[in-house]
Formats: structure tokens, C-alpha cells, sequence
């Protein structure tokens, strides 16, 4: 078992996420509910992804593209990221930066998601855990369609 934190609120795991953005060289993948991008809007997630991108990095994600959420969307993919939609969102995320590094939760309610909500996600600097997340992102990934393609539906 990966040893790592147990990670008990929105808030507390946007934090971690930033820190873990910040630590990127390369890549980040994620997986998240739409809402959890407003909130990373909020905490500046977005700039941490554009530096990375400006610095030749990589950043692919996954969510449920609504009409609610268009423009948070349309905002990641201005500054370079690679966006993909999911009908079957399943309320799982995961968050994991140079295969290394990640947080992730398998049971989130995206309904009326608040930054006090609490969550039960772990983190963890584990790399065979990463690889772990980094599979069952590509699995998504694969089934997702492009953020594009999903605009021209709604």
C-alpha cells in the first residue's frame, strides 16, 4: 500500500493540488468534476498549468462539459490545455503531476460542491500509485471526446 495523507476538505485539497502543480516539470493529468475547476480558477490552478505549458510542458484533463461550464472550460484550453469531456461523469478525481506525485478520490458528489464540503482524498508521492491513476486516466481519456467537439453538441 502507498504510503501517503489523508486529505479531508475541498479546500484542503485544492491546496494540496496547487502544491503539487507547482512541483511539475513535465506533465499533469486530471480528472475532475466541473465544479472543482471553478474552485481551482479561484486558487490560481489555471496560472499554475499556463507556467508549466510556457515552460514546454503538458497539461491533459478530463471533465463533464455543460453549458454551466463552457467557459471555465474554453478557459483551460486558451492557455493550452488539452481538454476532453466525459458523459458518465462518475465523481471520482484525481489530480497526478510527473507520474509521480497525486491526489485522488473515488467518491465526490459533484452536486453543490462547496470548499468547506468535506472529501476523503489521499495524497500521496508514491510513483507505482501514480502509474495506478495514470492508467485509469487513459482509460477515460480514451473514451472522452474532445472539448471541441463537445461545444458544437451544446
Amino acid at each position: 500500500m502507498a504510503s501517503g495523507t489523508i486529505i479531508e476538505s475541498v479546500k484542503d485539497a485544492i491546496a494540496v493540488a496547487s502544491t503539487i502543480m507547482e512541483s511539475a516539470e513535465k506533465e499533469i493529468l486530471w480528472l475532475l468534476p466541473p465544479a472543482m475547476l471553478v474552485f481551482g480558477a479561484q486558487y490560481g490552478l489555471d496560472e499554475k498549468s499556463k507556467m508549466l505549458i510556457e515552460k514546454g510542458g503538458r497539461v491533459r484533463g478530463v471533465t463533464a462539459i455543460s453549458g454551466t461550464y463552457r467557459d471555465i472550460v474554453r478557459k483551460h484550453l486558451e492557455i493550452g490545455e488539452d481538454v476532453r469531456h466525459v458523459d458518465q461523469y462518475r465523481g471520482a478525481f484525481m489530480l497526478v503531476a510527473d507520474k509521480r506525485e497525486s491526489i485522488s478520490s473515488l467518491n465526490v458528489s459533484i452536486e453543490d460542491l462547496s470548499l468547506d464540503d468535506r472529501v476523503v482524498a489521499f495524497w500521496t508521492d508514491d510513483s507505482s500509485y501514480a502509474e495506478y491513476l495514470i492508467a485509469t486516466f487513459e482509460d477515460a481519456w480514451k473514451e472522452a471526446v474532445d472539448a471541441k467537439k463537445r461545444f458544437q453538441e451544446l
